[in-house]
């Protein structure tokens, strides 16, 4: 069974609901909570149950792949799946127990580790690419924005105020020659953004597909599809994340993670046609918005340059505040089996 943490999933915008529930095909899964193993019959590999929290964004269809394609079987992992509303519901929701992996922005394990949180990265999820528009900052029609310079002093949507979508918009604008700081963020969940911009209540926003695609369809102008472009080293977005103190006891069970991740991802880098076709058959998503929208490169690859990076141009906008971040406090690196 999926779950939702903080939400009921039947309240959600009919889009996001079909990409995280009409996607689950063969995802009705007995039981949630803390990780644990059994075998069934004599010789029999031990398989190990886990909890994973997903968000609700495309960035979820690696485990969802993994689920139907049975690659977490294949490596005796049986993976309960809960949709967790928003990046914040990660911590709380691991800490005590509820999931033991989680997909986390990794800017966001820089904040958590900088107040003293111990929930490592412990590979990548997914990097944002200079071609198409996974993540982009769209004007609203009725704003009549189409330059950067018209977004000084305007109202910009971000998932989350002082997060990283608002670093990338800051590193941005001031790569465009805009004041950042006269910017008025709001906070906005994803699914809620389409029709914030269509009715015009903010000027801009920034997304994430397929709600960025949903939009430009609606007639949002498309400013940047590529905000990383002034984040130096192009540090990879996300991670998958669990409690230091979980991965030290599961080491086997994260690295059957990860590796059942590594093949979902070549599924979705190396058969991009294949990955669409599954979305429309999967879920309610019109064929011209899966044809269209933009993908990131699924990875696992992660280094503790991404962490150092990061943390480095959170400091220039102000984002991030304190003493040094050790990276190793961060980055708690899992190979897979």
């Amino acid at each position: 069974m999926i779950k939702a943490i903080g939400g009921s999933a039947s309240s959600r915008p009919a889009v996001t609901r079909a990409l995280l529930l009409a996607t689950g095909v063969a995802l009705t899964l007995a039981g949630c909570g803390t990780s644990s193993s059994s075998a069934s019959g004599s010789g029999a590999a031990a398989v190990t149950t886990i909890t994973v929290g997903i968000p609700a964004a495309i960035t979820a269809d690696a485990v969802l792949i993994a689920q139907d394609k049975g690659y977490f079987t294949q490596h005796h992992l049986k993976v309960n799946v809960e949709t967790l509303n928003g990046g914040a519901a990660n911590v709380p929701a691991l800490q005590g127990g509820a999931i033991q992996i989680a997909q986390s922005n990794v800017l966001s394990e820089i904040q958590g580790a900088a107040h003293g949180l111990a929930v490592p990265c412990f590979a990548g999820a997914f990097a944002l690419t200079p071609a198409g528009s996974f993540l982009p900052l769209v004007a609203s029609a009725k704003s009549g924005i189409t330059r950067p310079a018209q977004l000084a002093g305007k109202t910009i949507a971000v998932n989350a105020t002082g997060g990283v979508n608002q670093l990338l918009a800051d590193a941005w604008l001031a790569q465009q020659g805009v004041s950042y700081k006269s910017v008025h963020y709001i906070g906005m969940g994803f699914p809620d953004m389409p029709a914030a911009i269509s009715a015009g209540r903010v000027d801009a926003a920034v997304s994430v597909e397929p709600f960025g695609t949903e939009m430009r369809h609606q007639g949002a102008t498309l400013l940047s599809g590529y905000l990383e472009s002034n984040i130096a080293g192009s540090p990879i977005f996300s991670c998958w994340n669990a409690t230091a103190n979980w991965l030290a006891k599961n080491q086997k069970a994260a690295a059957d993670f990860v590796a059942a991740i590594q093949q979902a991802n070549d599924f979705i880098n190396n058969q991009p046609g294949q990955f669409r076709a599954y979305l429309g058959k999967t879920t309610k998503m019109a064929p011209k918005v899966i044809q269209v929208l933009s993908l990131p490169s699924f990875t696992t690859n992660m280094s503790n340059a991404d962490v150092t990076e990061w943390a480095a141009a959170a400091r220039k906008y102000g984002i991030l505040t304190g003493g040094a971040v050790d990276p190793a406090e961060v980055y708690q690196p899992v190979t897979a089996s």
